[in-house]
């Protein structure tokens, strides 16, 4: 899953995560209405910060269900319009992660190691923590960390991946949810804009 309102957009066809009053009756969780076209990030950056937007799909195993349980978690991002204060070479990139913690389809926290490839050649290796939860009806994982090694080696960095799923109802399964896409944004030097400043969830608007 590693998660604001600026990415890019999604088909009108996908519904969103939401609980389904933490008490599924076994049917499944309810979908919620269409995604909403997403907008570009800021173009203003405050001094030494990267901003972008983009798009996640994370893969789980065992799927994700009603009830937390322990996670493994690969995922694949493309970061698009970014814009630097940084390095204003980048302008975007792909990146990958692999994480675990216990973790349901509306709750939970997991930890792990992201490699961001930038556009300009450069890499990121950055660790980080997530937390799963649910705001305005959407199901949000924010997301701080440090940067380890590359390019912004030593610098903090925030992120809020809004999840969304084309099977709602897998969550209620003993399978559970195996995978889900959604929205990204990123920055690196600050928090993502609408986060709350402890970094725990974004700001309802």
């Amino acid at each position: 899953m590693s998660i604001h309102r600026s990415t890019t957009p999604f088909t009108s066809g996908t519904s969103r995560l939401v609980p389904a009053g933490m008490a599924i009756t076994g049917v499944a969780l309810v979908a919620a209405a269409l995604v909403s076209a997403a907008t570009a990030p800021a173009r203003a950056v405050a001094a030494g910060t990267t901003a972008c937007g983009g798009s996640q799909t994370v893969a789980y195993s065992p799927g994700l269900s009603a009830r937390a349980r322990q996670v493994t978690l690969h995922g694949t991002s493309t970061l698009s319009r970014c814009v630097s204060s940084a390095d204003p070479t980048i302008t975007g990139g792909r990146s990958t992660f692999r994480a675990t913690g216990r973790l349901s389809c509306t709750s939970g926290d997991y930890t792990g190691t992201r490699k961001v490839t930038w556009n300009n050649g450069r890499t990121s290796t950055m660790t980080f923590r997530s937390v799963v939860s649910v705001s305005g009806g959407e199901s949000v994982v924010t997301i701080k960390g440090s940067v380890t090694d590359g390019e912004f080696s030593g610098r903090k960095w925030s992120a809020a991946f809004t999840m969304f799923t084309t099977r709602p109802a897998a969550c209620a399964t003993r399978d559970g949810l195996p995978t889900a896409s959604g929205r990204l944004l990123l920055n690196v030097g600050s928090l993502v804009p609408g986060m709350a400043p402890d970094g725990s969830r974004p700001v309802q608007r």
